[in-house]
């Protein structure tokens, strides 16, 4: 396989056992941006923080002064580590 974020398939193991590491909720969240091309959100979870902190997930503030929206985009470094997390 070709890798386009990680530099070997050691380092996107690497990456899935973290993206593992933070659990059901950030691992879903993932999925599902992935699937959708990015999802919004009015409210930020932890775990779209803790995917945002690890390189998986971009978060991009759309809203207005009224009303907060999060657009929340895969990193390719996301998109991969959940590739080889569902492989294994």
């Amino acid at each position: 396989m070709i890798w386009l974020a990680h530099e070997s398939e050691e380092h996107a193991k690497e990456s899935a056992a973290v993206l593992a590491g933070l659990g059901f909720r950030a691992c879903k969240l993932l999925a599902d941006s992935v699937v959708t091309t990015g999802v919004t959100r009015k409210r930020l979870s932890k775990a779209a923080h803790d995917l945002e902190s690890a390189g998986f997930l971009f978060v991009r503030d759309v809203g207005d002064s009224w009303e907060p929206v999060f657009q929340l985009t895969p990193s390719l470094a996301g998109e991969e580590a959940l590739q080889v997390l569902e492989e294994t």
